[in-house]
């Protein structure tokens, strides 16, 4: 059973195909991975899925939705979560108020609670806090809850990042390039806490990266993209044999 299917795509900017009739699917609880190289379509497809873009032609499935009918805000209600290839976490704020932030969907005290501080946004708000903590927990950061983001290693606010979204109780996690800018050490272990999540949680993922030895060590299926096509898709050993994508992508990524 599909967790989402992406039926048909096309998209374009200034008469330039940026997707062309591009379908694939990701089974339910799985993590597929879309590579390619820069300007294949990868982002515009995470694009097309949250609701930033509009495509020409197309559906977006994911729990019986058209996601493509939705506006972004609802796109995010119906569990659908998104990391950024650069952070946007606010370095003034602790790791804590940061992360608290991607849980403002689950808020249900109600504006007019929240202004009069009413007990049901007390209860919610100590709610939130604990799940946060659980949160920090899993990605392994409650020991930095109060530290500024600012100052913080890079690869420690990736993982900020990602708790963010997790905050948010998606779903269906889309990543794009978590792994960018990375010391190569901490590649691997991004990886490791990746495959963790998607196991602890049951989440469907979608992974767009282009550290290959990540792809394919924690990857279900892996679907090749190149001008905005899909070239070619399979497990990670059956991608990894074929000719186009060896001579095309693996071999640089070597």
């Amino acid at each position: 059973m599909p967790g989402l299917s992406v039926e048909n795509l096309e998209l374009s900017f200034g008469g330039i195909r940026a997707l062309d009739q591009l379908s694939f699917e990701v089974a339910e609880g799985s993590l597929c991975a879309l590579v390619g190289p820069n300007g294949a379509g990868k982002s515009s497809v995470f694009n097309c899925v949250t609701g930033l873009y509009r495509p020409s032609a197309g559906r977006v499935v994911f729990d019986g939705q058209d996601l493509l009918r939705l506006p972004a805000h609802a796109v995010a209600a119906a569990g659908v979560a998104r990391t950024f290839q650069n952070l946007a976490l606010f370095p003034r704020l602790t790791v804590l108020e940061n992360v608290l932030l991607g849980g403002h969907l689950n808020q249900r005290s109600g504006p007019l609670a929240c202004a009069l501080h009413l007990p049901r946004h007390r209860r919610a708000e100590r709610a939130l806090r604990a799940e946060a903590g659980e949160v920090l927990e899993l990605l392994g950061l409650a020991s930095l809850a109060d530290h500024l983001a600012a100052g913080l290693p890079y690869g420690t606010l990736k993982r900020v990042e990602l708790a963010r979204a997790l905050m948010s109780r998606p779903r269906l996690l889309l990543l794009d390039e978590p792994a960018a800018g990375l010391p190569h050490g901490e590649v691997a272990d991004l990886g490791d806490l990746i495959a963790r999540i998607r196991t602890e949680l049951g989440l469907s993922i979608v992974l767009v990266e282009h550290h290959m030895g990540m792809v394919m060590s924690i990857s279900d299926k892996v679907v090749v993209l190149n001008l905005g096509r899909r070239i070619c898709q399979g497990t990670p050993d059956e991608v990894s044999r074929d000719p186009d994508v060896i001579a095309a992508y693996l071999g640089e990524a070597a």
